[in-house]
């Protein structure tokens, strides 16, 4: 609000696409707390939540030429808080379909349970096709991290290999991950998850 002019988000983000930064800054105030609240009720993680909502303010702003909407931005910051809270569950190597990740902080009903069954075996299947398509020394190292839970040095024994190589090996396979979840749009797997929320709205 400006003299007590409320702003809507249409003129923001036009303020914000002739590159006013203080435009940000007001949607910064805007949606920040909203953001942070549902990013950290997903990952219980205080760090992880502010460090997600920077990145989402960030890539909006590198972004601005390229963004269109009609009415609020709401729904795009909240697809991005969704993308960060999946994110944050690859790397962890956490069960994401058993967190609600995948449906937007406004929508309070739940997904039927015989949709929500699919849903999960669908997201485990892609998860250990994924790993499965890993190089030998790369799913190996992945797995003995995230699913048994070794730690570097022990990792590195177990497979001859140096500490650092483990490390390298953990970042290629978090990389090859995440790569591979932004292109999840362009599979049936997330059509068939945005048709469900679309119609629990």
């Amino acid at each position: 609000m400006i003299n007590g002019r409320f702003i809507s988000d249409v003129d923001l983000l036009s303020q914000i696409q002739s590159d006013e930064e203080q435009a940000l800054l007001m949607l910064m105030q805007k949606y920040d707390r909203s953001l942070f609240r549902y990013i950290r009720s997903k990952t219980n993680s205080l760090e992880s939540a502010e460090e997600a909502v920077q990145d989402i303010f960030i890539s909006l702003w590198n972004n601005r030429h390229t963004i269109v909407i009609h009415d609020s931005l709401s729904p795009y910051l909240f697809k991005s808080a969704k993308h960060k809270v999946v994110d944050f569950y690859i790397a962890n190597s956490k069960n994401i379909t058993h967190q609600d990740v995948l449906l937007p902080e406004y929508n309070h009903l739940t997904v039927p349970s015989a949709e929500s069954e699919i849903i999960d075996s669908e997201l485990n299947d892609w998860l250990s096709g994924e790993i499965n398509k890993m190089p030998v020394n790369i799913r190996n190292v992945f797995r003995l991290s995230r699913i048994e839970h070794l730690p570097v040095k022990e990792i590195a024994d177990k497979l001859s290999l140096s500490e650092q190589t483990v490390k390298n090996n953990l970042t290629i396979a978090l990389k090859r991950l995440h790569a591979r979840l932004q292109r999840m749009e362009s599979i049936s797997l997330l059509l068939m998850i945005l048709k469900i929320c679309l119609r629990l709205k």
